[in-house]
């Protein structure tokens, strides 16, 4: 009987110690609702560009800094448009700038995502209009084509300054992108729309 009790107590110590392994159990980063990226969602857009998520969240961990022999530890995100989404931030194939935080939920200051011949790129987030009107086409999914509750994030070299961007994305509540502009920092000439989305599904 005594042995009986023993083996016992060292099952029950044993599944102790496995319920307190970081490695039994990884954490799992969810969508936030400006880039609801859920499994099995996607995004059609006017220039034909269909984003799409994975069908399922998928195990990752990343080098956090150059050299570095330690990752992040394993997680489980959505994949969004081939790159592992980490909230509001993208995984690069990079040591230098392993991630990029591609937007933030209030107007702040600017974060560095990338260096190029020696410059830093920078986003920002800036003022957003109060709506958006994007109209869709009579096949879309969608029967709403005023998107309120928005962020609006800039790209830009950092020695030309916030002013002169060169990338502007704006983000709806519960839905993500729904519009892309491009302008050139170096002439007078007005942004262009690069896409708008057409029709969405977030499978949340």
């Amino acid at each position: 009987m005594k042995l009986l009790k023993n083996a016992i107590v060292v099952i029950i110590i044993g599944f102790a110690f496995a319920s307190c392994d970081p490695e039994a159990d990884p954490e799992f980063i969810y969508p936030k609702e400006y880039l609801p990226a859920y499994p099995g969602s996607y995004w059609d857009y006017t220039n034909g560009e269909r984003i799409l998520t994975s069908p399922s969240y998928v195990g990752h961990s990343y080098e956090a800094s150059i050299g570095s022999i330690e990752n992040t530890g394993k997680v489980y995100v959505p994949m969004y448009n081939d790159e592992y989404l980490y909230e509001y931030t993208i995984t690069q194939n990079s040591t230098q700038y392993p991630t990029m935080k591609l937007l933030e939920e209030k107007v702040g200051n600017a974060w560095t995502i990338r260096e190029i011949n020696g410059e830093a790129i920078k986003r920002q987030m800036v003022s957003a209009p109060d709506s958006l009107i994007i109209p869709f086409p009579p096949y879309s999914n969608s029967v709403d084509s005023v998107f309120k509750n928005i962020l609006v994030v800039v790209e830009f070299i950092d020695s030309l300054g916030v002013e002169r961007w060169n990338l502007k994305e704006y983000y709806a509540k519960d839905v993500g992108l729904i519009r892309v502009e491009a302008n050139n920092p170096l002439d007078t000439l007005s942004e262009i729309v690069i896409k708008e989305i057409q029709a969405y599904k977030i499978s949340n």
